[in-house]
């Protein structure tokens, strides 16, 4: 069984945002979700170096920045 992923809300990680990542849920060390799909995207906790998961207004937060960074 799939151990729970540490969920990250907007006050945790503007705290330290720097800290945060998102990365692809197909990198080769990423979790699956709970049931036992791929993740299409993933949170990741550098300080940590956990995987974690962020909630919808972290997520989306993030998801935006990505789609705005040059090519």
């Amino acid at each position: 069984m799939n151990t729970p992923l540490r969920k990250v809300n907007m006050e945790s990680y503007l705290l330290a945002p720097a800290r945060y990542e998102l990365r692809s849920g197909l990198e080769a060390a990423a979790p699956s979700c709970p049931y036992g799909n791929r993740y299409q995207w993933i949170g990741f906790d550098t300080e940590t170096s956990e995987y974690v998961r962020f909630t919808k207004s972290v997520f989306k937060k993030l998801v935006s920045m990505k789609n705005h960074e040059p090519s």
